[in-house]
């Protein structure tokens, strides 16, 4: 049993170098399904921390109507304090909406001269609620639409930027279906090309397989060899764009958080590295070992 499996192993072996083009061809397909599926991994990691981001720098702040009084405002103000979740309410008075909004304004001279000429303060009295997570703020915002003191409100800025993020979310969904039907489509035309180069071995070594039938070897001990030799160009395609993958990460470390803050692709990768690994790899020998069975089966039942 040891001899017949070193032989497997050995026989395997000498296949990978005797067909250096088929191998080549092989390792390269492995190298950039490889690439594919980390790049499909990558993208939902960017698009969950995108959003995220987004989220987590949500403004929400309630403008209250010219007509309310502070002591209202004020009483607003303590009981969202109290509110599940919130981490603290801002109170900003008129007065100071407007001084600091001059102070922005400084750099554009219309504006600047538009406010100079203004007799009344044209901005209101205003809340910033900031809450521990985004979860939070629909709870709030709920709870403003049913309580008495909707009627104190002229607006709050969470709905419209709800808006955007609900529309990002729209589009990330769209690309993630995108990326999805894109690495469906590579991993079928790899399965072709591996399944046409493992034919291709199958008959380039067809005198030693009808050898091996001749002396009575049963299909597995001629499936054998292939399965190893399988084997090796998907391990070694895995290790060299993997190689690669992580130098390229290391390389530009610093420049991810630029796009997004909170995107750290080699901190994903270095925290999930053995499930990722796992289900990467898996997938590229489920797709090339199921290939390499059906041209085997196709041949061997000549």
């Amino acid at each position: 049993m040891f001899n017949k499996i070193k032989k497997i192993l050995k026989s395997g072996y000498d296949l990978f170098w005797q067909e250096k083009v088929i191998s080549l061809i092989n390792l390269g397909t492995t190298i950039l399904v490889t690439f594919f599926i980390w790049f499909g991994f990558l993208s939902f990691y960017f698009f969950h921390q995108m959003i995220d981001y987004l989220q987590q720098r949500l403004d929400f702040s309630i403008y209250f109507k010219t007509n309310v009084s502070r002591e209202d405002i004020l009483k607003v103000q303590k009981i969202l304090q109290e509110f599940p979740g919130v981490i603290k309410v801002d109170f900003v008075p008129q007065e100071v909406a407007l001084k600091k909004f001059q102070e922005e304004a400084r750099s554009n001279p219309v504006i600047a001269k538009a406010l100079k000429e203004l007799q009344t303060n044209p901005l209101v009295d205003y809340l910033i609620i900031k809450a521990e997570n985004s979860e939070v703020y629909p709870k709030i915002a709920d709870y403003l639409e049913k309580s008495p003191y909707k009627a104190y409100i002229d607006y709050i800025t969470y709905f419209e930027n709800q808006k955007v993020i609900k529309r990002i979310i729209s589009i990330s969904n769209q690309l993630r279906l995108l990326i999805s039907a894109l690495i469906l489509v590579i991993l079928v035309f790899s399965s072709l090309i591996i399944f046409n180069t493992v034919l291709a071995s199958i008959h380039s070594q067809k005198e030693e397989i009808e050898v091996l039938r001749i002396v009575g070897a049963d299909n597995w001990f001629i499936r054998g060899p292939f399965f190893v030799y399988i084997f090796i160009f998907s391990f070694l395609g895995y290790i060299i764009s993997l190689g690669i993958l992580i130098l390229f990460l290391m390389k530009t470390e610093n420049f991810w958080p630029t796009i997004v803050s909170n995107f750290q692709p080699s901190n994903f990768i270095s925290e999930n590295f053995l499930i990722l690994n796992l289900i990467a790899f898996g997938l590229i020998l489920l797709i090339n070992f199921v290939s390499a069975l059906m041209s085997m089966e196709k041949y061997l039942k000549k």
